[in-house]
């Protein structure tokens, strides 16, 4: 956004009035002359004219671009020295930290409470680790416990059928014991006489 300034301002408003009072001195000039034979006179005035105000106001329009153009460049140097000065803040306070960590780890030292805190986060993993293992080592046990009962539960009954199967003599070979009774008397007879 160009911003205009109350200088930049002033000398449009005194460049306009310049050339609002031209024009009228040359149209009132114009009209009381003989305009047939002076006409070439009057548009070489006015080209003239023309041309002086618009290099005017050229001039006006470069002097605030160039002011516009060294404030920007003032600002932006501005906050690159502010970016720069923040780098250096920045790259010394790295430094002293990578200072600090390797004077730590040369005295082999954290602070009591950080080791507490690391002891207990790496136990906590490791708990949670065996926890996990010993779920899945059961789950296998189980497994192979069931697995192992079912075959020999049926290894075992295969057995037994075999061992009744050998005990059984077929069909043929069983002896039939016949048991001989009396001659039967019938049942109505045997009411009758008593």
């Amino acid at each position: 956004m160009v911003q205009i300034s109350a200088l930049s301002l002033f000398k449009f408003f005194f460049g306009i009035l310049i050339t609002q009072g031209v024009t009228a001195v040359l149209v009132y000039t114009a009209l009381t002359t003989d305009l047939q034979r002076t006409w070439p006179l009057f548009a070489i005035v006015v080209c003239t004219i023309g041309f002086l105000v618009a290099l005017w106001f050229t001039s006006i329009v470069d002097g605030a671009n160039k002011h516009a153009l060294s404030k920007a460049t003032e600002r932006f140097s501005r906050e690159r020295e502010k970016i720069r000065i923040q780098a250096e803040k920045a790259r010394v306070k790295e430094a002293q930290v990578s200072q600090r960590r390797v004077e730590k780890a040369k005295s082999g030292g954290l602070s009591p409470g950080t080791s507490l805190k690391t002891g207990a986060i790496v136990g906590g993993a490791v708990g949670l680790g065996v926890a996990v293992m010993t779920q899945f080592v059961t789950l296998g046990l189980l497994m192979a416990t069931s697995a192992g009962g079912l075959a020999l539960g049926y290894t075992v009954r295969a057995r037994q059928e075999k061992v009744v199967r050998n005990k059984q003599l077929p069909a043929a070979e069983k002896p039939v014991a016949v048991i001989e009774a009396g001659r039967a008397k019938p049942i109505l007879e045997a009411k009758a006489k008593g």
